[in-house]
């Protein structure tokens, strides 16, 4: 039994097919009958983890990823693994879009069946005409195109606007749309959107003089510096850059790397947040909601509230895993456009940490620290630290098929029937993962929780009423 998380060496010649392929394998686990990605992929939902035990059905970010990463690997030997694979995904996406309004149910922010978040409908979105793209399909197109209106019409993503990496997703759903249909360039309303959001992301970028300077706001109403949406503003920023040929939009990503590779300057493991502080922070955070009735002082409102910040507190905690991938990807992708080495390894320095923390099924574990904490002064990691995430491996696949590009494309790792990772946590609990079900053991072996993949309900432990995210963590299952 792991006493922390596994760690495991890696080796220099590291073979990224093998790789993608192992954690593919262990994603696989978490499929839905008939266990091939048509009907979706469940687990743990990351922005709800009160109710992951209970509620752990197919969600539409579980297969973005993956879904990208095939596509980027069009031109390799065994391309027509990654074709079929990646239709049999995109298959679940056409069988969950609601018809009358294009968008694709399962894909909540922070509540499971409440329509939530821009980058959940700009996501598939952008992965359907990536798909297209490289093996073209009417059907494929016409539900992107109908998500597409939904980004742009429907109330349910309008808030997701104003948040810059929601945004920046939807820029890049986009771009793919344009090169889906064999253009260089965006027709004028597509350029119009894409500059109005690309000068909203450089207005929320902080000045040299800030302490968080090149940061990116989280969105216009929350100044809070969250740095796994640092990330993953990145690619876009080097996408916008392209297509509109502004090279405005490269220097903002390159200030932003910078900041990002600063806050990372001691672990290649991506660290938690900076929170804006000052007496007059919460007070203009309530004039801000002026905003509702006079909407043209927005702008003001928004200046003097960030004026009131007198400085910043840095959490490094949580410390994220898995999650880390997509901001390496975001400096990967930099770092070739802009010529520079230095992004481009510290990609890959992130790749290797990451994968100390590969569980013996394939995972990527999600964080150290989940709670905001130093796990070593809480006295051991929590389960949230443990389990491997579905949607954020997704992300990873994503980027380590873009890293084996040029080699065979590997089908998913099969496991073993006897495959089986158990870490012990705080308070002597247990979590236990094999190829079957995910589970919580108490200290005195007796079951807590207990996932069974492959379905779309797990054994909840307390009432769901009941539940919020420490509860998750530290209560015990009420006797039936």
């Amino acid at each position: 039994m792991h006493k922390l998380l596994t760690s495991r060496a890696i080796e220099d010649n590291l073979s990224f097919s093998s790789i993608v392929a192992r954690v593919e394998g262990w994603l696989a686990t978490y499929m839905l009958p008939p266990f091939d990605g048509s009907n979706g992929i469940g687990g743990p939902i990351a922005t709800y983890w009160a109710s992951s035990p209970y509620m752990a059905g197919p969600y539409v970010m579980n297969s973005y990823g993956v879904i990208r990463g095939l596509c980027s690997r069009a031109g390799d030997e065994n391309a027509e693994e990654a074709r079929a694979r990646a239709e049999k995904l995109a298959l679940y996406y056409l069988r969950s879009q609601d018809p009358t309004t294009g968008l694709f149910v399962c894909s909540w922010g922070e509540t499971p069946f409440v329509r939530l978040g821009l980058v959940q409908q700009a996501s598939v979105v952008a992965a359907l005409w990536d798909l297209h793209r490289v093996w073209p399909n009417k059907e494929l197109a016409e539900a992107a195109e109908k998500g597409w209106r939904a980004c742009l019409q429907h109330p349910a993503t309008r808030n997701g606007w104003t948040v810059h990496n929601q945004a920046l997703r939807a820029c890049e759903a986009l771009i793919l749309k344009i090169w889906a249909r064999g253009d260089a360039r965006p027709l004028p309303d597509e350029r119009a959107l894409l500059q109005r959001i690309g000068q909203q992301v450089v207005k929320a970028q902080w000045p040299d003089s800030s302490a968080v300077a090149g940061a990116l706001s989280q969105s216009l109403s929350d100044d809070r510096v969250i740095m796994p949406y640092q990330g993953k503003c990145l690619t876009p920023l080097v996408m916008l850059a392209e297509i509109l040929e502004d090279s405005l939009y490269l220097e903002v990503a390159l200030r932003l790397a910078r900041f990002i590779l600063s806050a990372m300057a001691h672990s290649r493991l991506l660290p938690g947040e900076y929170i804006p502080q000052g007496r007059g922070v919460k007070q203009t955070r309530r004039f801000y909601s002026l905003r509702h009735i006079l909407p043209k002082v927005e702008p003001w409102l928004r200046q003097y509230r960030r004026q009131n910040i007198s400085g910043w507190r840095f959490n490094p905690w949580p410390k994220w895993i898995a999650r880390g991938l997509d901001t390496a990807r975001g400096l990967y992708h930099l770092g070739r456009a802009v010529g520079e080495e230095l992004y481009t390894q510290a990609a890959i320095e992130m790749v290797r940490e990451v994968l100390r923390y590969q569980s013996p099924l394939g995972g990527l574990r999600n964080t150290l620290g989940f709670f905001g904490e130093d796990p070593e002064v809480l006295g051991g990691l929590v389960w949230q630290d443990v389990v491997p995430i579905p949607r954020w491996n997704s992300y990873a696949v994503q980027f380590l098929h873009e890293l084996a590009v040029g080699t065979r494309v590997l089908p998913p790792a099969q496991l073993n029937q006897d495959s089986r990772d158990e870490v012990e946590l705080v308070g002597g609990k247990v979590l236990v993962e094999t190829i079957k079900e995910l589970c919580l053991l108490g200290p005195d072996g007796r079951e807590i929780w207990r996932l069974n993949k492959g379905k779309r309900w797990a054994r909840p432990f307390r009432l769901v009423s009941e539940w919020d995210e420490r509860a998750a963590a530290t209560y015990r299952r009420v006797p039936a």
